[in-house]
């Protein structure tokens, strides 16, 4: 297995190679680690675990790792166990990709005390190197101080949520570019009936929400309610039905709020539930 790590801690050779032994239940002289940037012809490249490791310029994170283990040492080890238990015992937090979303930003924090916490993982190129900044945790990690904590909406838009009444629709509708009519249609209404289906759920799977994504959501309704006209008749009939069951769905799990615009009625509902309040 090949993994690629990060540690926010710098740690020196003789603790990664202790640490790596430890989890691996090998002998120190089983675990060969290296500076990428030294010398690499007097390795011991016959070595059932193979660390190369690169300094990083100031940052949030220290060394940039790769560790490459023979399939027979490695057994059911994974990457992300990998990660979990070098953290536990460098006492330092490791990052690792996410598994789960195809995103370049998208990385998971081991932290040493036993948690994993998704962040966002930011490279600022400059003339000299590349350095890392860890923009946001989903909860807080001691060694990433600078780090926002709150939900990372590109993790809640990859959370996984059935849109039956968009999928059906949609079907029938030609697709186009991201600006075109037809491109808007299938972005909005798949995300307003996303919208729809956490409300039904009571803000499953991941129980919480962003502000600013429940704006976007609306605005998505907004731009349902033109571009109905813009498609040709079949297709709008079409957009209209499937609208009005989200639209049902979404009224049945807000309230009336203040307002009186009967054309953007959804912008005077009221959510009665909010993401984390108890049951």
């Amino acid at each position: 297995m090949i993994a690629n790590l990060f540690t926010v801690a710098e740690l020196e050779s003789p603790a990664l190679r202790q640490a790596l032994a430890e989890l691996l239940v090998l002998a120190d002289e089983a675990v060969d680690v290296a500076d990428l940037d030294g010398d690499q012809e007097v390795r011991r490249w016959d070595a059932p675990v193979l660390c190369t490791y690169r300094v990083l310029p100031p940052g949030d994170l220290a060394l940039e790792l790769e560790v490459q283990i023979e399939d027979e040492t490695a057994g059911e080890l994974d990457e992300t166990a990998l990660a979990q238990r070098l953290a536990a015992r460098t006492a330092t937090s490791v990052l690792y990709p996410a598994p789960d979303i195809e995103l370049d930003s998208a990385y998971l924090v081991a932290t040493a005390d036993g948690r994993t916490v998704r962040c966002r993982l930011e490279t600022i190129d400059s003339d000299e190197d590349t350095t890392y900044r860890v923009d946001m945790v989903e909860e807080a990690v001691p060694d990433l101080p600078r780090a926002t904590v709150e939900p990372l909406p590109e993790v809640l838009d990859h959370e996984p949520l059935p849109t039956p009444v968009s999928d059906a629709f949609l079907a029938t509708c030609p697709t186009g570019t991201t600006s075109s009519v037809e491109g808007r249609v299938h972005y909005a209404l798949r995300v307003w009936e996303r919208l729809a289906r956490r409300l039904e759920t009571e803000w499953n799977p991941a129980k919480r929400y962003r502000e600013d994504l429940f704006r976007r959501d609306l605005e998505a309704r907004d731009d349902l309610e033109r571009l109905v006209h813009q498609l040709d008749g079949a297709h709008a009939k079409g957009l209209r039905s499937a609208v009005a069951d989200i639209d049902r769905v979404f009224r049945a799990h807000t309230v009336s709020g203040p307002g009186r615009d009967p054309e953007h009625w959804w912008r005077h509902r009221r959510v009665e539930k909010t993401p984390g309040q108890p049951t």
